[in-house]
Order: C-alpha cells, then sequence, then structure tokens
C-alpha cells in the first residue's frame, strides 16, 4: 500500500498526465459533474456524489489536503 501511494506521488510530482487509467474524456466529464461550485477543486462532500471516486478517495488525496486537484483526480480509475 505505501509502494502504491508512493508510486501515484511520485506520477503526480512528475506531472505524469499519461498516468490516467481511465479515458480522458470519462474523467473530464466526472470533473465537471462533481465540481459543482466550479472552484477547481472536488471537495469530499463533491466526491460523495460518485461511488467510484468516494471509495478512491483515500488513494486519490495524495497530499491529504482534503480536496482533489485536477492531477490527483486524474488518477481515478473508472470501472464500468
Amino acid at each position: 500500500m505505501k509502494n502504491l501511494r508512493f508510486i501515484l506521488v511520485l506520477a503526480v510530482t512528475l506531472g505524469a498526465s499519461s498516468a490516467v487509467v481511465a479515458a480522458p474524456d470519462a474523467t473530464g466529464e466526472l470533473w465537471k459533474i462533481l465540481d459543482t461550485n466550479q472552484d477547481g477543486a472536488i471537495s469530499k462532500e463533491e466526491a460523495s456524489a460518485s461511488q467510484e471516486v468516494s471509495s478512491q478517495w483515500n488513494l486519490l488525496d495524495l497530499n491529504q489536503d482534503g480536496v482533489l486537484s485536477e492531477k490527483e483526480f486524474a488518477l481515478v480509475s473508472l470501472t464500468k
């Protein structure tokens, strides 16, 4: 688990947008839906509207500031 967190932090730090697991269009659309106050971040409250994002919250909030940046959100893994 620590190794996974380290890898995710490294990917975000390096700006590895290629580390996106889900299709960019899917994450972009979900971002627009979840960022209801359009402040450029997804709060834990906003994320609760998505089961996928809520269940991955602890992995996605890499800096543990209580919100997801666009880079953190790009690591979301959407399953269908």
